[in-house]
This record gives structure tokens, sequence and C-alpha cells, in this order.
């Protein structure tokens, strides 16, 4: 019982590294009930949502600072506390200035 907790545990840390240096596409599979199957779960749904996140986000950046295209909106699904935050403020950034939600128009002065 030992030995398959530590498998599990190494198998989690090994995608919370993976993660923490941007590897969004690895996924935990536990043969586990209870709090390891719980713990797995939360971290597959975490890493779902940081790579739609990333997706959007660059998706957006690369149509405004590159393609020059104002306008694109990000999706995130399921999206709370920052990551809504995030996604609203880069919706923001993105919009047309006669889209709802965009920030007010700078107002330029001449020397």
């Amino acid at each position: 019982m030992a030995a398959n907790l530590t498998a599990q545990v190494r198998g989690i840390a090994g995608v919370v590294n993976a993660v923490a240096n941007g590897d969004l596409k690895k996924k935990l599979t536990v043969a586990a009930q209870g709090e390891i199957a719980t713990l797995a779960n939360t971290i597959n749904e975490m890493t779902d949502t940081l790579a739609v996140f990333a997706d959007q986000a660059i998706t957006v950046a690369r149509e405004v600072g590159v393609e020059g295209k104002l306008g694109g909106q990000a999706s995130v699904p399921g999206a709370s506390g920052t990551w809504k935050d995030l996604t609203e403020n880069v919706n923001q950034l993105a919009a047309k200035p006669d889209q709802p939600g965009a920030p007010p128009s700078p107002r330029w002065r001449r020397p």
C-alpha cells in the first residue's frame, strides 16, 4: 500500500513540476479513490483551465500585437477568480473603442 501511495504522489509531483515549467499537456491518471483521486482531478481541471487561458491569451495577443486587429475576445469557460479577472483584462485591452467593456480612449494633449 505504501509503495502504491508513493507512486501516486510521484506521479502528481511530476505533473505539477511539468505545469510549473510550462508544459500544460501532462495529465494525471491515477487508479485511486478518495483524496488522491480528488487531488488528481483538481490538478487536471486546473491544468485544462490554464491551457485554455494561455491559448486564448496568445491568440488575442497575436491578433492585436502582430496583426493589428482589435476586437478579438478570449473565452475561458468556467474561469473564476484570478483567471476570470485576467480574461476580462485581456478582452478589455483587445476591445475596439466602440465595443462594450472597452477602456476609455486616451486623451492626447498636444504640447
